[in-house]
């Protein structure tokens, strides 16, 4: 009997950390696990995590129920990344000069150390220049050392606002950003770009579609009167827990990058 990999997508918020678990079969995403596990509010401050000890024990029980066959995609809070665009160098490189040209370019852009920084990038066609998104490394660090503790397999870590990005394929047409909110911010993705504001800075979905230069029709929210990201799930079994688009980051992750 062949087993299947659990994908396992884990948000780890100010408040709780949701955790979903799917596998791929033959009709399409099954739903395996899904976890809700409230966290003290001290154990992380603007999406850093000051207190890796209280967390780890939070986390334990939930690693322990998790098969020896499973593939782990994990949140990283936007608001600790930074993006920036790079134009394509004028001379052809191989993939690992670029990659130190991107880092290099990044580091300066910012004034920092290369070595202090973790880095991804994706290409954009179009305007033939380069995406970064790039986070400190010390940060990332402290996650999958946590992670390492757990003694689970970590696939990524994805920001995670990029997560909804799993969802553009399920969105109805003419809805091209799907958005994402808590009490203290909004996320947003649409096929090419994510980002994430401020409750602050926004306060109405029209405000947000003005911010990024879109009309209002073509951004839908994750909730009961929006998209409902349970949807993309085929075989939902256990039941999908209530309030299930707060688990809209967590399923994202578990479905894993679109390809």
């Amino acid at each position: 009997m062949a087993f299947r990999f659990w994908q396992i997508g884990l948000h780890i918020q100010p408040h709780e950390v949701l955790a979903v678990a799917v596998v791929r079969g033959a009709s399409g995403w099954l739903l395996q696990r899904w976890w809700r596990m409230p966290l003290a509010q001290h154990a992380l401050k603007e999406g850093y995590i000051c207190n890796p000890e209280q967390l780890t024990g939070v986390l334990q029980p939930w690693s322990r129920e998790l098969p020896h066959h499973h593939t782990l995609h994990i949140s990283f809070p936007s608001s600790r990344t930074l993006q920036r665009r790079f134009p394509r160098p004028a001379m052809a490189l191989r993939e690992r000069e670029q990659t130190a040209w991107l880092s290099g370019s990044m580091a300066r852009d910012l004034d920092m150390d290369p070595d202090s920084l973790r880095f991804d990038y994706s290409e954009d066609t179009l305007s033939s220049s380069f995406n970064v998104t790039a986070a400190q490394s010390k940060e990332v660090s402290t996650l999958l050392t946590l992670m390492q503790t757990l003694k689970v397999r970590v696939t990524a870590v994805t920001p995670d606002a990029c997560a909804l990005q799993r969802f553009i394929p399920y969105l109805a047409s003419g809805h091209q950003c799907l958005v994402w909110r808590d009490d203290a911010q909004w996320l947003w993705a649409t096929r090419y770009a994510w980002g994430r504001k401020t409750a602050e800075e926004i306060s109405r979905l029209d405000d947000l579609a003005a911010a990024l230069s879109m009309p209002p029709d073509t951004l839908v929210m994750c909730g009961a009167d929006g998209f409902d990201p349970w949807e993309a799930v085929s075989v939902r079994q256990p039941p999908i827990p209530p309030q299930g688009h707060a688990f809209a980051i967590s399923l994202g992750l578990a479905m894993g990058e679109m390809r």
